[in-house]
């Protein structure tokens, strides 16, 4: 019994210490109607952990308080993950700003007083920087003077298009400043996109394709792994002889299907679910080793970097997963249309 009561005196303070631990986070975090989310999202996300938990909140509450679309809301979270990286208690001194979106008046109101406006948020009390009061604060404001924003998002249907409408009406800065840092927060609109409808963009069910992991898809080459992939989803053969030209050589049967094709595609607008096209480079090789190019379907997306099924890498005439960077030697990307 003495050995039993001593342990338990030197393990109930730390028993404690992780309760009030977890007190402070729920505090952040906030407690809401919205605590019993069913609403999740697939691949990989831009962020994870309690950042994630944060952006998957923000996401619901804007989807179902105040009806934005699926691009409409992921157009917002990548502003928030640019302003705060999802930290309801972030803070910017020197701006007076805090808070998930960084509203003026912590401190300093030399950008303004938005974030004592509605009245739940209190002076500078951490204590009521929380994410529900927050989500009542956001609520105020698209209902109120912000109702232009509000009324753009429950309409959108691009999410990069919803980060610049998001940037530009909500947060008040204009494209062309420098810190509303257009490429990033248009490549997070497209990832966040990606993450809560699967394939981003595209409609593509790129699962499916696990189950030609380690096989030979029709004749080995790269071009049959992608050919197979846009048949299963459309019904459509491609044709062509070279995978540098997919896009080109299929261009009237992928639009007329609903796919949209981008010619040189920048970074940012790189999604899952996308047939990918190399010419002669770093994936596809010289001309003279190589004049046909390279072709894959994007698997996840994360920044520069992207996951790929592909076939026919370095001769080995089975289907692999393979890690890639973007490089200007992508000729273009074909995306499938939206499930709906």
């Amino acid at each position: 019994m003495k050995k039993i009561f001593k342990f338990s005196l030197v393990i109930v303070p730390f028993l404690l210490l992780g309760l009030l631990l977890l007190s402070m986070m729920t505090s952040i975090i906030g407690s809401s109607p919205d605590d019993s989310s069913d609403i999740s999202g697939n691949g990989t996300p831009p962020v994870t952990g309690q950042a994630l938990q944060v952006a998957t909140k923000t996401y619901e509450h804007l989807i179902k308080k105040q009806k934005f679309t699926s691009a409409g809301a992921s157009g917002a979270l990548a502003v928030a993950q640019r302003e705060s990286s999802f930290n309801p208690q972030a803070l910017n001194p020197a701006g007076g700003v805090a808070g998930l979106f960084q509203w003026s008046g912590w401190g300093s109101f030399i950008n303004g007083d938005r974030i004592h406006s509605e009245g739940s948020i209190q002076g500078m009390d951490l204590s009521t920087l929380t994410l529900e009061n927050e989500f009542k604060l956001v609520d105020k404001e698209l209902n109120g003077s912000y109702s232009k924003v509000k009324t753009l998002l429950t309409k959108s249907k691009a999410p990069v298009q919803a980060a610049k409408d998001w940037s530009l009406y909500y947060e008040g800065v204009s494209l062309s400043d420098g810190q509303t840092n257009l490429e990033l927060i248009s490549q997070l609109a497209n990832q966040w996109y990606a993450y809560f409808n699967s394939s981003g963009s595209s409609g593509g069910d790129i699962k499916f394709l696990n189950d030609v992991l380690g096989k030979q898809v029709g004749s080995g080459q790269c071009y049959a792994l992608s050919a197979y992939y846009v048949n299963h989803i459309s019904g459509f053969t491609l044709h062509g002889l070279c995978a540098f030209n997919i896009g080109s050589d299929n261009f009237s049967e992928f639009t007329s299907h609903g796919w949209k094709v981008i010619m040189k595609p920048k970074a940012n607008q790189l999604v899952a679910g996308a047939v990918i096209n190399w010419g002669p480079g770093p994936v596809a090789g010289a001309v003279s080793q190589n004049p046909y190019g390279h072709t894959g379907i994007i698997s996840t997306v994360k920044g520069n970097s992207f996951t790929t099924y592909e076939q026919n890498v370095g001769g080995v005439q089975i289907v692999q997963k393979e890690n890639r960077t973007w490089d200007n030697s992508i000729t273009s990307i074909c995306i499938p249309p939206s499930k709906g």
